[in-house]
This record gives structure tokens, C-alpha cells and sequence, in this order.
């Protein structure tokens, strides 16, 4: 009964995240009605504009380049214990490939133009070629969301309390930083949260996911890349 219990919340949640995503992606495609760019504008010009060497660091810690290299890092680290790698690590691996996935996909059908930036179609293809050109959402903002979801909820290493506030730290000043460039409008950094919980809780939260079976099908057939069993 527990189990059937826990397994409804964890649906529902998934559903409410779904609808959640869906509404994020509508209201961006409808943001020049009823003023709803006139928010992201608003918000825009009332940041200062903070172009400094201190904030590009801040922002380019959380770019994809980044974020790739600290994955392999904390993959060969976790490994390199005991030669089988965890599946909670393997879980975080596969969220930030489905967040980015998601994200990519996101970007070119929205096509949003970043602030300063002319609009732009590619067409479909060349939409998704040269999806990093576009807004919405925020890459860095799902990546940042996608590692404190991990933290706070999943790496029974970082339950501290201190690491959990400094990741949040971490994770809202990236979001700041990208607003305060001026190369994000405010609903990018909204829709980059929602890509990244929607991310992170679909490959962790709804009970043993369906990525494993790919996951040891695949890179578990390499013995250093195997998920060790509990």
C-alpha cells in the first residue's frame, strides 16, 4: 500500500512537472501577447549591466564545457573507489544529457532571440544545429538546476547543510550572472529551471527508470563503467 502511495505522488508530480513545462513552453511562444515580453524587458532594464571578468567566471563555470569536464571528473572519482561507478552518479550523468537534449530541442522550435539579438530561423534543422543561438531556456540555469536538485536530493554525501546552501548560492548566482550579462531574458532563466527539475526527476524520481536498461546494455558492458549494486 505504501509503496502503490508513493508510487501515485511520484506520478503526480511528474504530470504537474509535465503541464508545468508544456505552459513555460506555450507562454514563451506567446510572449509578445498581452505584454508578457514587456515583463522580460521590465526586468532587463532594471538590472545594471555587469559585464566584469568576475561575472563572465561566475557564468562560464556553469557553460557546457564546464559542466562536461566536472561530470568526467566526478564519474572517474566515484569509479575509482571500488571500480564500479554508483547509480546515483550514472542517474546525474543521464539527467544532464537528457536536461541538454531537452534543452537543445526547446531552443530550436521556440527560436527565441536573445536580448540585443535580432530574430532568427535556421529552418527546423538548422534551428537545432545552431540551437545555442537562441534564448530560451537558460542552458546554464538547467545545468545549475540539474546539479542542486542532485545535491539536495539524491548524493547521500552532500546532505550537509552547508553544502546544500552553497550549491543553491552557487546555482542562483549563475541565473543572476545571466540576467546581469544581458544575454538571457527573465522567463529563460524560468524555463531553465523547469527544464532541469523536469530533467532531474524523471531520470531519479519516478522509481528505477527506464535508463538503466539502456544504461547496462550499453556503457555497463565496460567493466570500469559498470553500476555497482547496493
Amino acid at each position: 500500500m505504501a509503496a502503490s502511495s508513493k508510487q501515485t505522488r511520484g506520478l503526480t508530480l511528474f504530470i504537474a512537472l509535465t503541464v508545468l513545462l508544456a505552459l513555460v513552453i506555450a507562454l514563451e511562444v506567446l510572449r509578445y501577447v498581452d505584454g508578457l515580453q514587456g515583463v522580460n524587458v521590465y526586468v532587463l532594464n532594471a538590472l545594471p549591466y555587469a559585464r566584469t571578468p568576475a561575472m563572465e567566471v561566475l557564468s562560464g563555470s556553469a557553460s557546457l564545457e564546464a559542466f562536461a569536464l566536472l561530470a568526467l571528473i566526478l564519474y572517474v572519482m566515484d569509479a575509482s573507489l571500488d571500480g564500479r561507478v554508483s547509480e546515483s552518479m550514472a542517474s546525474f550523468i543521464v539527467a544532464l544529457i537528457l536536461s541538454m537534449i531537452l534543452t537543445a530541442l526547446i531552443k530550436a522550435y521556440v527560436a527565441a532571440p536573445r536580448p540585443h539579438e535580432p530574430s532568427a530561423y535556421f529552418g527546423l534543422l538548422g534551428n537545432l544545429i545552431n540551437s545555442d543561438y537562441f534564448a530560451f531556456p537558460s542552458g546554464h540555469t538547467v545545468r545549475a538546476t540539474v546539479l542542486s536538485y542532485y545535491v539536495l536530493s539524491v548524493f547521500p554525501q552532500s546532505r550537509r547543510k552547508k553544502v546544500s546552501y552553497l550549491v543553491l548560492i552557487y546555482a542562483g548566482a549563475v541565473m543572476v550572472s545571466r540576467l546581469l550579462l544581458q544575454v538571457h531574458w527573465l522567463s529563460d532563466i524560468i524555463g531553465g529551471i523547469i527544464v532541469g527539475l523536469w530533467s532531474s526527476y524523471v531520470t531519479e524520481g519516478l522509481g528505477r527508470p527506464a535508463w538503466r536498461l539502456i544504461y547496462d546494455e550499453t556503457l555497463g558492458r565496460v567493466p570500469f563503467l559498470r553500476i555497482k549494486a547496493h
